[in-house]
């Protein structure tokens, strides 16, 4: 417990040539500074990962506990320094 207990503010460094699906990679599994990546919550659990330029994609847990990515804000191969992106957060849906 006391996992929520500190602000959860992390900051992400991405290289320049960095992709939208390489962001939502970090934010799900963590790394490039960002310590706590989205927790497993159980079987069918949902987030939306949301920023500044809106609601980026889903990220989800199948029945079996398998995480996916769905209904992305544009092509998952758009650079990131082509969306202006300086804010992200998960959110549970």
């Amino acid at each position: 417990m006391g996992d929520d207990a500190g602000n959860g503010e992390y900051i992400i460094e991405m290289n320049d040539d960095a992709t939208l699906k390489d962001l939502l990679y970090v934010i799900k599994q963590g790394g490039n500074g960002n310590d706590w990546p989205i927790p497993y919550t159980g079987a069918n659990s949902f987030w939306v990962i949301q920023s500044n330029i809106g609601n980026l994609a889903r990220v989800y847990t199948d029945s079996d506990g398998e995480w996916h990515i769905d209904d992305y804000c544009c092509d998952e191969l758009t650079p990131l320094n082509k969306l202006g992106i300086t804010w992200t957060f998960g959110d549970r849906e």
